[in-house]
């Protein structure tokens, strides 16, 4: 659970750690001895330890949350497209600002247009945003792919990436006890990314499925319930076109 002291012990030491680094760059800003262009790098550095923070709070209390049973599914007409699309593209943005100029997303859509689904926006939004945040932060360079399809009310999402980071992923999202296998890791913020993402598949009542692939990454399929919208039927089977984009 969230209240594990390996848990707590850990975001309070990485909350330390990105405090003192605001500071400290800061402090380095006010120098006159620093270049502009050295002043832009440590404004950066701020910027990322904000970001930093930010996400690791919200991972930390969505997970309390989450564990608390106070939050309860929020279903809602959406459109499964254009989610996807809008995932994708906020995915790219992210691909920008970590500057990973090697790292390739590669998007497939097998979905047919106009799908109409209740769905958890919200939930599923931030579940494969922290999947792909993983994936990203195991992924020097090579790929990401990210996909998803539809079949027999279960709609299916996939990350696949070419980095290094599949045992520590498997064990936290696989595992019985994941705060275990967190206590192992150096990294505070991407444990919790995945704990939480771990929480979000049992409260949306889904299934997740890890294994490594063909680059020597990690695959991570997740399928979730997903009944389209009562007059809005489309019929789903081999004749949706498969679309992909680089």
């Amino acid at each position: 659970m969230i209240n594990k002291p390996q848990i707590i012990e850990g975001v309070s030491h990485e909350v330390r750690t990105q405090m003192n680094s605001i500071v400290a760059f800061s402090y380095l800003l006010k120098n006159a001895r620093f270049s502009d262009n050295e002043k832009r790098e440590f404004s950066e550095q701020i910027i990322s330890s904000c970001e930093q923070l930010i996400g690791l709070f919200e991972n930390f209390f969505d997970t309390a949350v989450l564990e608390s049973s106070s939050s309860k599914e929020n279903l809602r007409e959406t459109d499964a497209g254009m989610l996807f699309e809008s995932l994708a593209s906020e995915f790219r943005v992210l691909l920008r600002k970590k500057d990973r100029d090697n790292v390739i997303l590669i998007q497939e859509d097998n979905l047919p247009d106009r799908l109409i689904l209740r769905i958890d926006k919200a939930r599923t939004s931030r579940l494969l945003s922290n999947l792909f945040r993983n994936a990203l932060s195991n992924t020097f360079s090579g790929f990401i792919k990210l996909g998803c399809t539809y079949t027999d009310e279960m709609i299916t999402y996939y990350i696949k990436d070419s980095g290094q980071g599949f045992s520590s992923s498997s064990h936290l999202l696989l595992s019985d006890n994941p705060e275990i296998q967190y206590s192992d890791s150096q990294d505070t913020y991407s444990a919790m990314n995945l704990i939480l993402a771990r929480n979000l598949i049992s409260a949306l009542n889904g299934k997740i499925r890890v294994e490594t692939n063909d680059a020597g990454g990690t695959s991570v399929f997740v399928s979730l319930p997903a009944k389209e919208s009562s007059g809005l039927k489309i019929l789903t089977g081999s004749s949706s076109e498969n679309r992909i984009a680089i």
